[in-house]
Parts: structure tokens; sequence; C-alpha cells
């Protein structure tokens, strides 16, 4: 069972996890900007596309489509605000939010491929190449902290359900406040190692 959190680097040996971390760094901004650049028709090829590249890293279908979660909550939430506003009489066509969710999906693949096949410390050695090593280190960071931030939150989440937690108020109000701290720690510590690695 894998339970590991979005954007959690995953080990392999695909040509894609031995590419350059430059490399797939310029790629991380460059493709998913394209993406609101095309036809929403052609998101779909991009979205195979993506798919393709993930299972030739080693990630399968279940691991995608778990990846995709958080769009799924916001597509749940833009689809029920375009209904609310069609039942109070502000009609309006379903294709820009059909083509945002699309978009989205595309960029939220790019971004997972990327973080699932490159290291913290890969990702600041490249960095450092062509950057002052303080500068190098604080986008590190700032990059790093993303897939830590889900990386708490899971462990969180697993021991609330381990203590047989429901969803709800509740655990917002308990784990919120531990949510902080641990990942306050973790980002020192995480800071500490790559200021050490040279």
């Amino acid at each position: 069972m894998d339970i590991k959190p979005l954007f959690a680097y995953r080990s392999g040996n695909s040509l894609i996890h031995k590419m350059p971390a430059l490399i797939k760094l310029i790629l991380l901004f460059l493709l998913p900007a394209a993406v609101f650049f095309i036809p929403p028709l052609y998101c779909f090829f991009y979205i195979f596309i993506n798919s393709a590249a993930a299972f030739y890293a080693g990630f399968s279908l279940r691991r995608q489509i778990k990846d995709l979660k958080p769009i799924a909550y916001y597509a749940f939430f833009l689809a029920l605000t375009h209904i609310v506003s069609f039942l109070i009489g502000e009609s309006g066509s379903v294709k820009p939010l059909i083509a945002l969710i699309l978009r989205l999906t595309c960029a939220i693949q790019i971004s997972s491929l990327f973080f699932s096949t490159t290291t913290s410390l890969e990702l600041k050695q490249a960095l450092e190449k062509v950057l002052p090593k303080s500068i190098s280190l604080i986008f590190t960071l700032f990059l790093t902290f993303i897939p830590l931030l889900f990386s708490v939150w899971a462990q969180l989440d697993l021991s609330w359900k381990a203590r047989a937690g429901k969803n709800g108020p509740k655990k917002l109000f308990v784990l919120f406040p531990v949510f902080i701290s641990t990942a306050l720690f973790k980002a020192q510590n995480l800071f500490y190692a790559l200021q050490n690695r040279n």
C-alpha cells in the first residue's frame, strides 16, 4: 500500500529520475504555464503525455489519481458555485470551468512528476551552478517546503485515523496547531541539512 503523500520523492532509475535537476526545474516553470495558452481540447493530449511519463517513471495509475485528489476537491467547489449561480439566475457557460479544471490537472501532473523524481539535494546542487549559494539555498527550501507540508499533514492524518479520529471541525482544531509546529521544526532541520551538505 502506497501511503506516501502528494509530491513526495519516490526513488527510481528512469531517465526522468536521472535527468539534470536544472532542466526539470526549467520545465516545471515552462510546461504548466504553457498549458494555459493552448486550446482546452489539447489538454486531453497533454494529460495523456503526462500520465505516460509518470508510468515510465514507475508511478501506477492509482498513484497518479491519488496525486490529483486536490483537483477533485477544487473541481467540486467550482461546480457547486456554478450550480448556485445558475439557481439564482446568473446563467453562464460551463466551458471555462471545464477548461480551468483540465489545465489545473495538467499543472498538478507536471508538478507531481517533478517533485516525485527530484531530491532536495539534487535541486540544491543544480541551483548552485547558476545562483549564489545563499540564494540557491533559499530557493531550494521554498520548493522543498511544498512536499514537506503534505508529508507532515499525511503523517498527522494517519495518526488521527489510527486513534479512531473522525473528519470534522474537531480534527482541524486539534491537528492544525500540531501541523504548524511540526512543519516549522522539520523546515528548520531541512535548512540545517541542506546547509551542511556540500
